[in-house]
């Protein structure tokens, strides 16, 4: 292959380690901290990257091979630390007295020379903390091949042979090159740790976003019922309110309470899920129990419930929890139904899965409305929460399955929940 051929694969190869560590550690949703695992595999890859360019180096001229070996010793250094800079060097000490022993006697000058030098500048500069952080390695990268590059014009001149300029020249490229290969290496580096870090930043912005929009959401729907409730309090202390009155009164102020604690024991349910003991279910049952609890409620609304459940659907599932969820989605299925209509219950196995679907014939949805569904108090309804949405969404999802909706408007909406056979 040409220099240019053997110059893109050495590239490849310095950068291989980077982008892996990039993939194992950076880019997680916990970032495991380099400290742990990050460190030793630096100095393991960039051990095996040197090794490969001191076997592929990109030109050769009077018997002296001109590689990158200094690019994974410097990265090992700057970023993997001192332990795994060492290795390296090590690394390549062993690897050169392996391959050719005249190159190992320049190898052996090299370290001595250039290994200190790093450790100094480790210990007493702050190069991670200046701007351009891709300047210093750079210059480092430079001043180190043009001390290797003079190591070696003094070996030629000591074993008598010539420098020309050429020999001139191919030393200018060789530090050109360093320098060049190094900001390219510390430029990728520093844009995956700055993208890492904004990247958690925005992690953490959403779920700060998230807290506030529950908090000031539930104020909001607790300080409504607690300020109809304190209202009918104000009109209860009069002495001039009938008994009656008093009655109803004191019954809405009972319901606007017992509204309020819905609210919170909705909020709970979502935010701080118990953990359910889950035993197996037969949906085909507690379809009866549900046509029970909900039936009197679509009476009032004219609302006409079927029901067609096969035999033996068995599921995983906590049996309160289940209840709780198919009552919430009926009971919307109900409410978008102000004028009557029909509800639609069915269940059936399809392949090694339970399907339950709850079919309205309501005012249905848009797109963007479905789209918003199960998320924090998003509700259709003018006194909804959308807080038993979000909660059914969470129990299913407890037990292995999911909710799929289908919807358009004025023709109703189709709740199907898939379950895992028990």
């Amino acid at each position: 292959m040409n220099v240019i051929d053997d110059l893109l694969l050495n590239i490849l190869v310095l950068t291989s380690p980077i982008l892996l560590c990039h993939i194992l550690w950076l880019d997680r949703p916990s970032p495991l901290k380099l400290a742990g695992l990050g460190r030793p595999f630096i100095g393991i890859s960039c051990s095996i990257a040197a090794m490969f360019c001191m076997s592929h180096p990109f030109f050769t001229i009077t018997g002296n091979t001109f590689d990158l070996r200094i690019i994974p010793v410097l990265v090992a250094f700057l970023y993997g630390g001192i332990r795994s800079g060492l290795t390296v060097s090590a690394f390549i000490v062993a690897y050169s007295y392996y391959i050719n022993g005249y190159d190992f006697i320049w190898t052996v000058t090299s370290a001595a020379l250039l290994v200190p030098f790093y450790l100094a500048f480790i210990a007493l500069s702050n190069w991670k903390h200046l701007t351009p952080k891709v300047m210093f390695p750079s210059l480092l990268a430079f001043i180190s091949a043009l001390a290797t590059f003079c190591i070696t014009m003094l070996y030629r001149i000591g074993s008598f042979i010539s420098v020309d300029s050429t020999f001139l020249l191919y030393g200018l490229l060789f530090c050109i090159v360093h320098m060049l290969i190094m900001w390219l290496i510390t430029y990728i580096i520093v844009r995956i740790r700055e993208n890492s870090v904004m990247r958690q930043e925005v992690h953490r912005s959403e779920k700060l976003n998230v807290l506030s929009e529950l908090a000031a959401s539930v104020a909001h729907e607790i300080r409504n019922p607690m300020t109809v409730a304190r209202g009918f309090m104000q009109i209860l202390s009069q002495s001039t309110v009938t008994e009656e009155k008093k009655q109803i009164y004191t019954s809405m102020v009972i319901e606007e309470i017992d509204r309020a604690q819905n609210i919170i024991s909705d909020y709970l349910s979502f935010a701080k899920p118990q953990a359910e003991k889950l035993e197996e279910l037969d949906v085909s049952g507690l379809s009866h129990k549900l046509n029970n609890l909900i039936n009197p409620y679509a009476a009032m609304r004219g609302v006409e419930i079927i029901i067609h459940m096969e035999p033996s659907l068995v599921i995983k599932a906590n049996n309160e929890k289940m209840i709780q969820c198919l009552v919430n989605l009926t009971k919307n299925g109900i409410e978008a139904m102000p004028s009557g209509g029909l509800l639609q219950i069915s269940g059936f196995k399809r392949n090694a899965k339970i399907i339950l679907q709850i079919k309205d014939t309501g005012m249905g949805m848009t797109p963007e409305e479905v789209n918003r569904l199960g998320t924090p108090f998003y509700s259709t309804k003018n006194k909804g929460t959308g807080l038993g949405l979000m909660v059914s969404y969470r129990i299913i999802k407890t037990f292995g399955g999911f909710i799929d909706v289908t919807s358009e408007p004025d023709e109703g909406t189709c709740f199907t929940i898939s379950l895992p056979v028990a």
